[in-house]
């Protein structure tokens, strides 16, 4: 693949991605970060995490993090509050619209997983991850962010 078709591939893919977003997440005034970060928090065991923590869970920079979280409690799917021991630390609180959409936020990101392995062979897997992990950490050393 020297000669230039995987970097094709991933781009492909990445705009595929945004199509996938469009159709699916549009109507419902979310992106995918957004459903994303949602899902994590829904996951996440605490009732409720701080942002430092979220950055840690999925490997996001700082700033994408505050963006999409800006843009979340923009529409009404978070709260902030400050912590009572540490002023430095906010938590994210899920609203009770975060929680109407937990089911579309849950079924799409399952929906998105399940239609990018659909006809991967389940021990084809985990060498495509190991590969794909692969190259975002060899062009993580060639830029300045840590992470993406």
């Amino acid at each position: 693949m020297a000669d230039g078709n995987l970097l094709l591939t991933l781009r492909q893919i990445n705009i595929c991605l945004g199509l996938y977003e469009s159709e699916k997440l549009v109507a419902n005034e979310m992106t995918f970060a957004q459903a994303f970060l949602l899902n994590e928090i829904f996951t996440t065991d605490s009732s409720c995490i701080c942002s430092t923590g979220l950055c840690e869970r999925v490997g996001f920079t700082r700033s994408s993090i505050s963006r999409t979280l800006k843009e979340l409690r923009k529409n009404g799917y978070i709260k902030m509050e400050m912590d009572k021991d540490d002023n430095r630390k906010k938590h994210i609180i899920l609203t009770p619209k975060a929680y109407a959409a937990e089911g579309l936020v849950r079924n799409y990101i399952e929906n998105l997983n399940g239609c990018l392995v659909q006809k991967i062979p389940k021990h084809s897997l985990e060498g495509l991850e190991t590969g794909l992990r692969t190259i975002l950490g060899n062009i993580q050393q060639g830029t300045l962010r840590r992470t993406v």
